[in-house]
């Protein structure tokens, strides 16, 4: 037992010292870029990424077809009673006013 742990000591020494073993190199960091999902700015726009890219992708809702407002206010409505998204009626308002914003039908197309 003496013999193993004088074999010990002499390698810790050893390796403190840095025999036989390459120097230590100093940690390296990378910073990546910020990647934020991608939302077209517009009015409630933090109510939606917070509330509907939880379960959604953004492209998922951002590839959607422009919809009125009457349709957009069902499927929010739909996605709290239907399948229990945690949205207050500030929230809500907030969501479908963005979604009116950034691909609300404006000039009679679907949905109108």
């Amino acid at each position: 037992m003496r013999t193993l742990a004088a074999f010990l000591l002499i390698v810790t020494v050893a390796a403190g010292a840095g025999l036989g073993s390459p120097p230590i190199s100093p940690v390296r960091t990378i910073s990546l870029p910020h990647d934020e999902p991608f939302a077209p700015p517009g009015p409630g726009r933090m109510a939606f990424v917070a509330a509907c890219v939880v379960c959604h992708s953004t492209r998922y809702i951002t590839s959607q077809p422009p919809l009125s407002r009457a349709v957009w206010q069902g499927i929010v409505e739909k996605m709290i009673h239907n399948y229990g998204a945690h949205i207050g009626a500030p929230q809500a308002a907030q969501i479908v006013d963005y979604l009116v914003a950034t691909n609300g039908a404006h000039s009679g197309g679907e949905g109108e």
